[in-house]
């Protein structure tokens, strides 16, 4: 096993048979929301197929911090690359740029909103993200990821992250 977990978790596919309650990794969410992810129209059939099939989708704070960073790095990069500054000094001196993205995440914010569940991070949450990280090797956000979700009784995560495949005993749904 690559991070040295035994291989416990079950991959699905985004066809086969659901879990009554799925974690929304920040992977899926920017796949699902971005036109230009190669996993755009399968992650949006995806999300459609849960909703359609009362599937109950929980997302976590880590999820809203994860996708605003994205879209705000990858507008403040575009224009760094337009102007050929660092993207850092773009933010500091074009608050345009920056607030031109708040618009899309904004957008995205409230999609989310409507179709999923804030998963509360508690102090158990803190402890066992330090645990799966040890354990698994996982990076530290993705073990926030799965600790918050665990420790709210969901094991079903669905993602394009393949690291969270270490994780004994989960579910990970991931496109084909």
């Amino acid at each position: 096993m690559k991070w040295g977990g035994t291989g416990l978790s079950e991959r699905r596919n985004f066809h086969e048979a659901l879990e009554p309650v799925i974690y929304w990794n920040t992977s899926f969410v920017i796949a699902r929301w971005d036109i230009n992810d190669p996993f755009h129209h399968e992650c949006v059939a995806f999300s459609q197929r849960l909703m359609a099939e009362g599937v109950v989708c929980v997302v976590s704070d880590f999820t809203y911090n994860e996708f605003a960073f994205h879209i705000i790095h990858r507008e403040l990069l575009r224009e760094s690359r337009r102007t050929g500054q660092w993207w850092r000094n773009v933010l500091r001196n074009q608050p345009h740029v920056f607030q031109a993205a708040m618009n899309e995440v904004e957008i995205v914010r409230a999609e989310l909103e409507r179709r999923t569940i804030l998963l509360p991070v508690t102090e158990t949450a803190h402890d066992l993200a330090f645990t799966l990280m040890r354990q698994y090797n996982l990076l530290p956000t993705d073990a926030y990821h799965v600790a918050v979700a665990l420790d709210a009784g969901v094991s079903a995560f669905v993602s394009l992250d393949e690291d969270l495949l270490a994780v004994d005993g989960i579910t990970v749904y991931m496109p084909t």
